[in-house]
């Protein structure tokens, strides 16, 4: 049986856990945005509204763990929402400028055999 606290981090991790894929989407909807007429801002929106809550329950669980207040927001903010928005930023940057550099390589590959 796991005692409160174990129980309070695992919801952390949880958290943490969809946290970070609604960071990705919304990293990945930055850098390719989609055709004219696409949802994806749409959706991009209710994932950050849905995301802000997600923050806001982290928060609440922290202080209940009696972290202080300050170090919460350093925490959360600092330590784990920046670093993987901003590197989920370039991860995406990086694949999307490496498949036209390969779907542009291929098209040469391709002209040079006719």
């Amino acid at each position: 049986m796991l005692t409160q606290e174990q129980n309070i981090l695992i919801y952390l991790m949880f958290l943490n856990g969809i946290l970070f894929l609604g960071l990705n989407f919304i990293a990945y909807s930055i850098v390719n945005p989609g055709p004219k007429g696409s949802k994806r801002i749409g959706y991009v929106l209710i994932v950050s509204a849905f995301l802000a809550f997600l923050v806001q329950q982290e928060y609440q669980t922290l202080v209940y763990l009696d972290f202080p207040t300050r170090q919460t927001w350093q925490v959360l903010i600092g330590g784990f929402i920046s670093p993987v928005f901003i590197l989920s930023l370039v991860y995406f940057r990086i694949q999307k400028r490496r498949d036209k550099k390969s779907s542009r390589i291929n098209k040469t590959l391709s002209s040079n055999e006719s």
